[in-house]
C-alpha cells in the first residue's frame, strides 16, 4: 500500500512539474510578445515624433515665407518701390536726367 501511494506521489510530482513547465512557457511567450510590442510601438512613436518635428519646422517655414509675401506686396503699392523697380529692371529714367554709361562694364 506504502508502494502504490509513493507511485501516485511520484505520478503528482511529475503532473505538477509538467504543469509548472507548461505555465512557464506560456508566460515566457506572453512576456516576450509584450515586450516586442512594446519597443516596436517605441520605434513607431520616435518615428511619428520626428515626423511632427519635420512638419511643425516646414509649417514654420511657410510662415517666414507667408509674412516676407506680405511685406513684399505692402511695398510693392509704394512709389518708391515702383520707381526702383521702373529704373532697375526697365532702365527707364525721368524726364530731364542724364543718363551716363560706364564703358568699361559689360
Amino acid at each position: 500500500m506504502k508502494q502504490n501511494q509513493q507511485i501516485k506521489g511520484r505520478k503528482n510530482v511529475k503532473k505538477r512539474k509538467r504543469s509548472l513547465n507548461i505555465v512557464h512557457i506560456v508566460s515566457f511567450v506572453f512576456i516576450a510578445y509584450f515586450v516586442i510590442t512594446f519597443f516596436n510601438q517605441q520605434i513607431q512613436i520616435n518615428k511619428y515624433n520626428s515626423q511632427i518635428d519635420m512638419y511643425n519646422k516646414e509649417i514654420e517655414a511657410k510662415k517666414s515665407l507667408v509674412e516676407y509675401y506680405k511685406n513684399q506686396n505692402e511695398n510693392i503699392s509704394s512709389d518708391e518701390y515702383i520707381e526702383s523697380v521702373a529704373r532697375e529692371k526697365l532702365g527707364l529714367v525721368k524726364p530731364y536726367e542724364t543718363v551716363y554709361v560706364d564703358s568699361n562694364k559689360k
